[in-house]
């Protein structure tokens, strides 16, 4: 009951067709909106449109008063001791940025430290680093263990008085870990450091009291509870946002100006120039409303589907589950011996599953655990047990294919832990609305100039019939590679620009070129090799002119070039062309 209720609230889910179901597992990246919150939107501007704080007309009045209202209700929501201490950001990067700039005007000194854990997302990493080389000031990093988790103990020894400030994540946005602010803000205080939380993950699962929790600041983004994008909230204590001074000018935090001098606003207006993002604040504040409404059922609905996700995962063999698993929100990281993440998330594409694959925008905590990036299913409240259950089994049958001795352990099944589900045939099939796609045929707008009969990696790509069989071809091509070898995979050849690392050495051998590439994933190496195919049979002049966009679409294979962030075929393709137009 309360899973359709909640997921009816959803209107996104309703747009995809139910042959070919969507399982978003990416709610760690952004959630959907229900909706009222899209509702709130679209009447703000087809009946409330009016700038805020500005005019005398009742439409401005009305509007200020519900953009101020939400100040109010944000402020609740998290304990906030009065809405003055909540300012509007466009997010948690924002506001993280806010803060290190302010602090950086006369509040930190050469020598301070600053304290940062090695779970912290690059958007509280950088900004201290910034301000770090700037005013020479030492970061501090306090350590994870083996499987991610935070070593709370060493936090007592690095937080000292040369402390200006402690800034840590709630919950890891990588792995899903609820760290232990508590003891890390009391270490904080006893040496008079200042401290800010990053609450981006923590919100839509736990319940914040700024005030129990007793912190500096805490920051977080609209969007990922349910919110529209390109909003997020600052909280800082009254006492200290006095005390600093502004982050931008202009707009509504001016209160006079001349020539001779300006002053500005007092809180929270002293912090937010120009014209807010007034429709992303009604936004969120129906998404929060929302959420306070309906947080028992979301907080059940969330923790079942967590049980049932780690119950399933575990079966399976080689799997590392990274984090800790009884004291995490409902996200999973996990990495597979010998498979490599991005072939798992692009095969899981192909079933419609939505997951995140990668570093996850924690580059040092991937380097502290000696891995190059995991695979996150992030889950929410309007997922279902039939997604989870669905979810498993396309694991299962990927890993089949990528590594056949890799798979759920003999005569596992993959269910409730409570008892068996009744969309799971004996033989294991997927049945109702979660079957698999597996006759999907491809069809090719065939460019006569590609000879694809001296072209066997090609051939056999146009030759398949579903795409299953489309990427079983597409990972024995990656076979044929010329392969970099291990010595040569180093910065002098790596292209960048992508998750999946591609390293590619390019040679002038007369007028022909030699080609020599790796990538960790069986994907991209047989993308490589039917890439570099054609190239093979033509000079570095004839390759200047060859259409090589066309011929991976000619394969169908073209949208894999647009999906140049996770694979980085696009800028594979970039620097053969940069290579030969400079010959």
């Amino acid at each position: 009951m309360s899973e359709s209720f909640l997921r009816q609230q959803f209107p996104i889910f309703s747009q995809h067709n139910t042959d070919t179901p969507w399982v978003y597992f990416d709610n760690g990246a952004t959630t959907q909106k229900p909706q009222t919150v899209i509702d709130t939107i679209q009447r703000f501007y087809s009946r409330q449109n009016a700038n805020v704080h500005r005019a005398s007309h009742r439409v401005s009045a009305a509007t200020t008063e519900m953009f101020e209202q939400t100040r109010k209700d944000v402020a609740a929501f998290i304990n906030a001791a009065s809405e003055k201490e909540i300012i509007w950001t466009k997010g948690c990067t924002e506001s993280i940025n806010l803060i290190a700039n302010v602090l950086a005007k006369g509040h930190v000194s050469a020598g301070d430290e600053i304290v940062l854990s090695a779970l912290e997302h690059h958007a509280n990493i950088v900004p201290w680093q910034q301000i770090a080389k700037e005013l020479d000031l030492r970061i501090r990093v306090i350590p994870v263990d083996e499987n991610g988790v935070l070593q709370a103990d060493k936090a007592k020894s690095m937080i000292s008085h040369k402390t200006a400030l402690v800034a840590v994540g709630h919950v890891s946005n990588a792995l899903g870990n609820i760290n232990p602010i508590d003891v890390i803000i009391a270490q904080a205080k006893k040496h008079g450091a200042l401290t800010l939380i990053d609450g981006a993950q923590a919100v839509a699962h736990l319940s914040v009291d700024v005030q129990a929790l007793d912190c500096d600041f805490y920051v977080f983004s609209g969007h990922k509870i349910f919110g529209p994008t390109g909003i997020g909230v600052l909280y800082g204590r009254q006492v200290l946002l006095e005390g600093l001074p502004p982050y931008q000018t202009g707009g509504e935090m001016i209160e006079r100006v001349s020539f001779s001098g300006t002053t500005f606003q007092g809180l929270p207006f002293k912090f937010e120039a120009g014209t807010p993002n007034i429709a992303g604040v009604l936004g969120l504040g129906a998404a929060i409303s929302f959420a306070r409404h309906h947080a028992l059922m979301i907080s059940a609905q969330e923790q079942a589907l967590y049980r049932a996700l780690i119950h399933g995962l575990q079966k399976i063999v080689g799997i590392r589950l990274w984090g800790e698993i009884d004291n995490s929100i409902c996200i999973q990281s996990f990495s597979i011996d010998d498979v490599n993440n991005q072939d798992l998330g692009v095969l899981l594409n192909e079933h419609n599953i939505a997951v995140r694959v990668g570093h996850h925008c924690a580059m040092p905590l991937m380097q502290a655990l000696g891995i190059d990036g995991t695979v996150r299913v992030s889950l929410s409240a309007y997922n279902t047990l039939d997604e989870v259950i669905y979810f498993l089994r396309t694991l299962d049958i990927i890993l089949r294919t990528l590594k056949p001795n890799v798979m759920l352990a003999p005569q596992a099944h993959v269910n409730s832990p409570a008892n068996d589900h009744p969309n799971i045939s004996d033989s294991g099939e997927l049945n109702s609305v979660f079957s698999i796609p597996v006759q999907r045929k491809y069809s090719f707008n065939v460019n006569d100039d590609f000879d694809f009969e001296r072209m066997p990696l090609a051939l056999h790509i146009r030759q398949a019939s579903s795409w299953d069989e489309t990427y079983r071809q597409i990972m024995l091509a990656g076979k044929q590679l010329n392969k970099l070898s291990p010595e040569e995979q180093i910065g002098q050849y790596e292209v960048m620009g992508c998750e999946s690392q591609v390293w590619l050495k390019c040679v002038n051998q007369g007028h022909h070129l030699a080609l020599w590439a790796y990538s960790p994933s069986k994907i991209v190496r047989g993308l490589l090799a039917i890439i570099f195919e054609p190239l093979a049979h033509l000079t570095i002049k004839q390759i200047k002119q060859f259409n090589l966009h066309g011929y991976l679409d000619a394969l169908g294979l073209g949208r894999h070039v647009s999906q140049s962030r996770g694979n980085g075929l696009q800028a594979v393709i970039e620097h053969i062309q940069r290579h030969v137009n400079e010959r």
